[in-house]
């Protein structure tokens, strides 16, 4: 483990979640000035206020925008749920493709992130961003466990659904539920399009840029104390909430390199799952 690896563990367990994640997110906006300089038309969220993801927001979400069509077999037509939509990463490419016949509906605890979706994504499909009042240690929700949260649409109503960075920060049983909801909304065919982090206990972590510990239920957590800072399932666990899901692996899993001593590609998962047509 390198000395930088070393620190970091080191800061998330004297410093405080609120005040690790709120100067982590100041020092990125900070980072990315010279970006919103040289293209200030673009609407970006500010880290700082609205908690998004760490890179370029509108390039990550092309690129995830991209494995998502080809993944999920997405036509302008369909109807797709966005799982912790947070301020639209995701959205705004979905806003460029999808018609008029198409739907999107978001989800997400940050009313702050959904207020700046909700000003800039415009596109002739109807777009629908909702307040998810479910609990959250690391994002700051309030209100009820994620376990008993039902999805804001109808059964069998969904084509495609996405869910990034979402289930890295889910307990194992807001994980199962999640699945259980996505396989209650998703049309025979339909399929889930997710990242996280999958976990075999024959793995050596003690390198990896991501070193994950047992925690319980078949998790394993970057920090046991929060684990909702970074959490992963072991695959055996993961494929039994998807049989009572009533969803299954669509595509092989792409390993994310958080596993591996070195960032190279894609940090977490990617995974695909599928609702079986009857």
């Amino acid at each position: 483990m390198g000395p930088a690896t070393r620190f970091k563990n080191w800061a998330h367990r004297i410093v405080p979640r609120p005040v690790m994640n709120g100067g982590w997110n100041l020092a990125s906006d900070l980072k990315d000035l010279p970006m919103r300089l040289k293209a200030p038309g673009a609407p970006r969220p500010w880290r700082v206020w609205h908690n998004v993801g760490g890179g370029d927001f509108h390039q990550i979400g092309q690129q995830y925008f991209e494995w998502f069509r080809e993944g999920a077999h997405l036509t302008p037509s369909a109807h797709v749920l966005d799982m912790g939509c947070g301020a639209g990463r995701l959205a705004f490419p979905l806003a460029q493709y999808l018609g008029s016949k198409g739907g999107y509906t978001g989800f997400d605890l940050s009313e702050r992130a959904l207020g700046f979706a909700r000003r800039h994504v415009r596109g002739p499909a109807r777009f629908t961003f909702i307040k998810a009042d479910v609990q959250s240690r690391e994002y700051g929700g309030a209100g009820s466990k994620a376990s008993g949260y039902r999805f804001p649409v109808e059964d069998d109503s969904i084509d495609a659904a996405l869910a990034i960075s979402l289930f890295s920060h889910l307990l194992p049983e807001d994980a199962a539920a999640y699945l259980k909801e996505a396989g209650r909304v998703l049309k025979p065919g339909g399929r889930l399009c997710l990242t996280g982090f999958l976990v075999d206990p024959r793995m050596s972590l003690d390198d990896a840029v991501l070193s994950l510990k047992p925690f319980r239920d078949g998790a394993w957590a970057a920090d046991p104390r929060e684990p909702e800072r970074a959490i992963g399932y072991e695959q055996s666990a993961f494929e039994a909430w998807l049989d009572r899901a009533g969803l299954y692996f669509a595509e092989p899993v792409e390993a994310g390199h958080w596993s591996g001593p070195t960032r190279v590609g894609e940090f977490q998962d990617r995974i695909i799952v599928e609702k079986p047509v009857v």
